[in-house]
């Protein structure tokens, strides 16, 4: 599964208006909020400037670095009433955007339901003007690090600090516990999503830098049957001292595993739904998440040391698709070791196949142009924010982007481009995604994080799918924040395209 590029990146700030009389109450101004747009892009590491951020090592080509530049050209910030349309006199045009690239976005000149977004007009990409928008509803609206693929001349760099001990590891890092008797797997986990094993104790790999900059959960298991690891039997949090580089060592500690308070739970998911190999047990440890036990579809049994102080809390974590809706789902629900187990379902879901886009919706506020009608395929009313993502031809087969991050709709109003004409000639591809719950603002930008692949636009400028061409940019650290702050409550995503 990215700490702030501002440091109030997830916060919005909310401007106190002047004092009055003591007859008349003040009355709090509309919040301001920055847009600082940049451009990812990757540079030689020889050529990197002091002080330019640096997301992370290419994969392409490992001489290289992902970075970005300010970016100062090439886009416009458009505001829109509820239908989509622009409103004319708030647009901040491409010629008025200033070298610094942060833009202020006044939300006292934002309708109710209204939007703003960032529109960039790109003939370089495909070899006709296209234009690729992110959109965001008012109630959304917050301080946000954004990106545009154009590549921007004579900017500068954008200033950050290195990230690459967090997001690259080491092929040789391992670390060595003691044998205990019985033991067939030995699973090392450094993250959520970074686990490895051994059926020995020694040299046992870790998904890890080096050195090693956290702790790494140890789980030992009994017998295990078609490389299914399921019979709990040891665990530990092993400082980061005793990894080590297996091809570089002297001496080697082994670290020491307990079996105490083992505590089996059961768990059981509606008959719709097919998990995948992502679904897991998850361990909150210095908050940090780590992967604790994978779950497998056929096995109904998890174990976990209920009173285990170096564990703040335990969650579920579940994966899968709804097998009679197609929709893929991400689901975390908080353990209670009070409880029995687990027990997972979703909203009611359609498949999207009616999805369409619809012109001149009558439903839609104001009679948008365009919008797109989900056709009965989810309940408004059980989710609490929708990512709708589109790609059209227009006329003269230009290309038509479109993210849209808006409070969950039965119709959601298109944005309409200060550039081309939208007459929609075909549709490419049509996305939908779904956040359920009560949301803090960080687990909104979770949810908009999660849609932008910051390595593949950086690399290559392209965009796969369920995720953005232009979008939400936040560091590893931060991302990792704003996960385990999604961790904090039981939340379920959902998403599904055609």
């Amino acid at each position: 599964m990215n700490k702030a590029l501002l440091p109030s990146l997830v916060a919005a700030v909310m401007l106190s208006g002047c004092g009055g009389s003591d007859s008349s109450p003040s009355t709090p101004s509309a919040p301001k909020y920055n847009w600082q747009i940049i451009q990812l892009h990757t540079v030689k590491e020889s050529d990197l400037k002091s002080g330019c951020i640096v997301y992370g090592t290419a994969e392409i080509d490992p001489s290289r670095v992902i970075t970005a530049s300010v970016a100062n050209a090439g886009y416009n910030i458009l505001f829109h009433n509820a239908d989509g349309s622009i409103i004319e006199e708030h647009t901040i045009p491409a010629i008025d955007v200033p070298s610094s690239g942060i833009v202020s976005i006044d939300s006292s000149l934002v309708p109710e339901d209204g939007y703003v977004s960032l529109e960039e007009v790109d003939g370089n990409l495909s070899g006709n003007p296209d234009v690729y928008m992110f959109g965001v509803e008012k109630e959304l609206l917050s301080h946000k690090v954004l990106n545009v693929r154009s590549t921007q001349t004579g900017s500068e760099c954008y200033k950050g600090i290195d990230y690459r001990s967090i997001s690259d590891t080491a092929d040789s890092a391992a670390l060595t516990v003691l044998q205990e008797s019985g033991v067939s797997y030995y699973q090392t986990s450094y993250s959520a999503d970074a686990v490895s094993g051994r059926d020995i104790a020694s040299h046992i790999p870790v998904i890890s830098p080096l050195p090693a900059a956290r702790d790494t959960l140890v789980t030992a298991f009994y017998t295990s049957n078609n490389d299914q690891h399921t019979d709990l039997a040891y665990y530990g949090f092993i400082e980061p001292s005793y990894v080590y580089d297996s091809e570089d060592y002297d001496e080697i500690t082994p670290g020491e595993l307990n079996n105490q308070d083992l505590m089996p739970m059961y768990w059981q998911s509606a008959a719709n739904l097919d998990l995948d190999e992502g679904s897991a047990i998850l361990a909150i440890h210095n908050n940090q998440s780590y992967q604790w036990q994978t779950l497998y579809h056929d096995v109904d049994q998890f174990t976990i040391a209920a009173n285990y102080s170096e564990v703040s809390h335990w969650l579920g974590l579940f994966s899968g698709v709804s097998n009679d809706s197609s929709w893929q789902f991400e689901s975390v629900m908080a353990i209670d070791d009070q409880d029995s187990g687990l027990e997972l379902s979703l909203p009611d879901l359609a498949p999207i196949t009616g999805v369409d886009i619809q012109q001149q919706c009558p439903t839609a506020l104001d009679n948008a142009k365009y919008c797109i009608d989900n056709a009965g395929s989810f309940s408004e009313d059980d989710f609490a924010l929708q990512r709708s993502h589109v790609k059209v031809l227009t006329n003269n087969n230009r290309a038509f982007y479109q993210s849209i991050y808006a409070q969950a709709k039965a119709q959601q109003p298109l944005l309409e481009s200060s550039a081309i004409e939208l007459s929609i000639q075909e549709i490419e591809g049509l996305e939908l995604a779904l956040i359920e719950g009560e949301l803090a603002s960080t687990q909104q930008d979770y949810f908009m994080a999660k849609y932008l692949d910051t390595r593949s636009i950086a690399e290559t400028g392209q965009v796969s799918a369920f995720s953005d061409a232009n979008g939400f940019i936040i560091t590893p650290d931060d991302y990792q924040d704003l996960y385990l702050d999604m961790l904090k409550s039981s939340t379920t995503v959902v998403q599904q395209a055609k």
